[in-house]
């Protein structure tokens, strides 16, 4: 399959007072097309800060990073910006939907941004993933669980190669979690990079591979059950 994402000795370390904090330390990993992994461990493991590196957010770390082919190292801020719009979607804890547009317009508004718009995409992955009818509905008039689609559903709008995933259950229950789950799952399938990170052990078993990261290292792959 193609590597989405190669990383070789990754680093990231801060100094506070005169004591070096290590985050991450010398890890390596990769994900390819269509693969959905996750990455398990408690807050303050690095978890985020390996996000926000791989999502092109934080450009302080040592090591090699290669995203789509690229070496980050070799790109400008300006490039680094359009390949983070054009290739790569977020999913949080939180929708962030605006509230003034209807979920259809939130859905489109990456595509927009980006000038990747496609006619009809949005209504596409609405009836994709059988969510059609809140489309003309307004954020304050959908579930909780809906929001939460709906902004993986704003990820997903312009096609991108790599879907990161960051607690997106952590404001769900187990139901509405579920149904999350499976359409992170839907969108592996249909090619996409799937990359979660979360706390929740149920959560990361749903990933084709599981990692789990701990003191700032990736320990050795789990088989996801």
């Amino acid at each position: 399959m193609d590597k989405i994402i190669e990383i070789s000795g990754l680093g990231k370390a801060y100094t506070q007072g005169h004591e070096q904090i290590i985050v991450l330390e010398n890890l390596d990993f990769y994900i390819s097309k269509g693969e959905f992994v996750s990455i398990i461990g408690p807050s303050g493991s690095g978890k985020s800060t390996f996000l926000n590196i791989i999502g092109l957010l934080d450009d302080t770390y040592s090591g090699e990073l290669k995203l789509f082919g690229k070496r980050l190292e070799d790109l400008k801020e300006s490039e680094k910006a359009v390949l983070r719009l054009k290739n790569i979607g977020f999913v949080f804890q939180f929708d962030s939907l605006l509230p003034e547009f209807t979920v259809l317009e939130n859905i489109e508004m990456p595509a927009r941004l980006s000038g990747k718009q496609s006619p009809g995409r949005g209504l596409e992955l609405l009836k994709r993933f059988d969510l059609e009818f809140i489309a003309g509905k307004f954020p304050m008039e959908i579930s909780g669980g809906e929001k939460q689609r709906a902004a993986m559903l704003r990820a997903l709008c312009n096609n991108p190669a790599l879907l990161i995933a960051d607690e997106p259950t952590g404001n769900l229950d187990r139901h509405n979690s579920g149904v999350i789950l499976d359409d992170l799952r839907r969108a592996a399938g249909m090619g996409t990079a799937v990359l979660m990170v979360t706390h929740n052990e149920e959560a990361a078993r749903r990933a084709d591979k599981v990692l789990r990261m701990g003191g700032g290292r990736l320990l050795p792959e789990e088989s996801a059950k």
